[in-house]
């Protein structure tokens, strides 16, 4: 059943109209019934009130669990992006930056490497022991993003395409031979696939901006040529280039918003049906008001 599953998924893309009418569809049957059996107590218009008042209060109350969270309840475990969005558009995510560059201006503490720190000192754990350090969970946690933000520094360091050719410029280019061939292995017997790469030199460090208070994140990193000796065998990399200093700034997300969202456009509806459910009681008792006080007719004989 899962393989069937699986291959369902993997056959239907996410743009095919099966998978497009799908959730309509689905609370079409599923809610289209109650409305039937409501309309066939209630009428069409009370009907719809009733169960306006009914789904968009869930809406609301399960809405609010998702913007807010809970006891044991993250935030953005329910509506994560909008139609047209992808899911991880209002993740946290890092943003690489070169400095000089535009977006740099927007944080004075990137170029000033004195404001950095390692991820141990960082959290409070310069002087921990090694045991206490991968212990704490505020360690292990920001560590990983630092290692996701040295990816994507690395990524705009050293661009590759989808054949692992290096996307640099025609000088870079030029000094990057200069150096590959000036340091060429004695043994080296040709150009490893790929042939220029990137790797980072040093840890990352992190800091928080004097001015905006966001996280920063930067490390070195150098581009290096690799050989292969007469077996095919990769020999250890030569520096080529410059090194240099790429930064990145970490953006908090905002997974409550689609849920936010949800929960304002639940609760104005909510209200509208409880609003329309109101006015029709209070109509319904106007009228058997009316037929109450109403002096009932009483049958008069006709005179023959």
């Amino acid at each position: 059943m899962i393989e069937l599953f699986l291959a369902v998924e993997e056959a239907i893309p996410a743009d095919h109209p099966a998978a497009i009418l799908a959730v309509p569809l689905g609370l079409l049957f599923m809610g289209g019934s109650v409305f039937m059996l409501l309309w066939s107590n209630y009428g069409a218009k009370k009907g719809a009130a009733i169960y306006g008042v009914a789904f968009f209060g869930f809406a609301f109350l399960i809405g609010v669990f998702w913007t807010l969270g809970g006891p044991g309840i993250p935030q953005g475990l329910g509506v994560t992006h909008l139609p047209g969005e992808r899911p991880v558009d209002y993740q946290p995510q890092w943003y690489p930056f070169e400095a000089g560059s535009d977006r740099a201006a927007f944080f004075p503490t990137a170029g000033d490497l004195s404001g950095f720190s390692s991820v141990e000192a960082y959290v409070g754990l310069a002087d921990a022991t090694e045991e206490e350090i991968q212990s704490n969970p505020r360690f292990a946690n920001l560590s990983g993003s630092a290692g996701a933000a040295s990816q994507l520094m690395l990524g705009e360091f050293l661009p590759l395409d989808e054949n692992n050719v290096a996307q640099i410029g025609v000088n870079r280019r030029e000094q990057f031979e200069r150096d590959a061939q000036r340091l060429r292995p004695a043994n080296a017997a040709g150009r490893a696939q790929p042939f220029y790469t990137a790797r980072g030199v040093g840890p990352v460090l992190l800091a928080d901006d004097a001015v905006t208070g966001v996280r920063l994140a930067t490390r070195e990193f150098q581009a290096i040529a690799t050989y292969v000796d007469a077996d095919g065998v990769p020999i250890e990399p030569v520096p080529v280039g410059e090194t240099s200093y790429w930064y990145a700034f970490y953006d908090q997300g905002a997974v409550w918003l689609p849920s936010a969202l949800w929960t304002g456009a639940a609760l104005l509806f909510f209200m509208f049906s409880l609003f329309s459910l109101d006015r029709m009681e209070m109509r319904e008792k106007r009228q058997r008001s009316i037929e109450v006080t109403e002096p009932e007719r009483v049958a008069v004989s006709i005179a023959q």
